[in-house]
């Protein structure tokens, strides 16, 4: 057993209405390992929301699917959400464990991955550090960040605010075409002639701001490059495209990438799927005040970017 030391934790109490909580859960299962399973999962999810309590971060714990017993039959899921963030997902271990383990289920749409050790005597957890994304099936618990990197992180992952870019400041990692456009020549051609393969509203074709960002997709070395273009209207609208482009001299994106936009409430108002097309391209209006988000899909991978308006 590798007992290498963790510089950080964070050592949580457990409180008796978490345990009682987690007791009511673990009920609804007929199946002893599952009932056992998702009492731990439930231990693991109060754990990390009494941190974020004190990090004065705010959860929405009622959104967990720990709660649907239906879920937790046929899945291992121990999420919690970070308002107008994402989910977490709060994996428990034993004490002396080497590996947080990873269920395939929940290797998508998530923001990270925290490891909750759970004590024997089941009164106490230590969070023991965390993961931005997780590819396999165990994590080892020596490649965690230290969970006091998690504030940090969690600040990273905040809504591109657009307005701001319409007052000329912009978030960190968004650069003009021009700028990638020097280190990736290949994008040149593909980024003159605009293809529009979904409308939701009609759009000026010169945008007066647009910035892009180079996405890896961790499908072998599939990379594309995402822009997102502004214009303001004679109306509280503002005009929104979002363009998508092959990069590392492919000419054509993969062929499975699905391009989604979702609005505030979760729901998915566009989607679209490349099948080697040499660009994806969607146009929207947003009001001042709404969130949404561009996700993209690569078989079992997926990457979310978040915007407020």
């Amino acid at each position: 057993m590798n007992n290498t030391p963790i510089d950080f934790v964070w050592t949580i109490p457990i409180a008796p209405a978490a345990h009682h909580s987690a007791q009511t859960l673990s009920q609804q299962q007929s199946d002893s390992k599952k009932a056992k399973q998702v009492y731990l999962n439930a231990l693991a999810v109060h754990a990390v929301d009494f941190y974020f309590q004190c990090m004065e971060i705010e959860t929405d714990l009622a959104a967990s699917d720990i709660w649907n017993p239906v879920v937790q039959k046929f899945m291992d899921v121990a999420d919690l959400d970070v308002k107008n963030i994402g989910k977490f997902e709060c994996r428990w271990m034993r004490e002396g464990e080497d590996f947080v383990s990873i269920p395939t289920e929940v290797r998508s749409d998530r923001i990270g991955y925290i490891a909750v050790e759970i004590a024997q005597s089941l009164l106490d957890a230590k969070l023991l550090g965390f993961v931005p994304t997780a590819d396999r099936e165990q994590i080892p618990v020596t490649e965690l960040k230290s969970i006091d990197q998690l504030l940090d992180y969690l600040d990273g992952l905040k809504p591109v605010n657009l307005s701001q870019w319409l007052q000329n400041v912009f978030d960190t990692g968004w650069q003009t075409a021009q700028t990638l456009f020097e280190s990736k020549p290949e994008l040149q051609f593909a980024f003159r002639s605009p293809q529009v393969l979904a409308s939701h509203a009609s759009i000026s074709k010169t945008l007066p701001v647009k910035r892009g960002k180079l996405l890896n997709l961790e499908r072998g070395k599939e990379q594309v490059a995402l822009f997102v273009g502004l214009m303001t209207t004679d109306e509280p609208d503002i005009d929104i495209s979002i363009e998508v482009y092959p990069t590392n001299g492919q000419t054509n994106l993969p062929s499975d990438l699905q391009l989604m936009v979702i609005d505030g409430g979760g729901e998915t108002v566009m989607q679209a799927k490349a099948n080697k097309t040499e660009k994806l391209i969607f146009e929207l209006k947003a009001e001042p005040g709404e969130n949404f988000s561009i996700k993209l899909a690569l078989d079992d991978f997926s990457i979310t970017e978040k915007f407020a308006i």
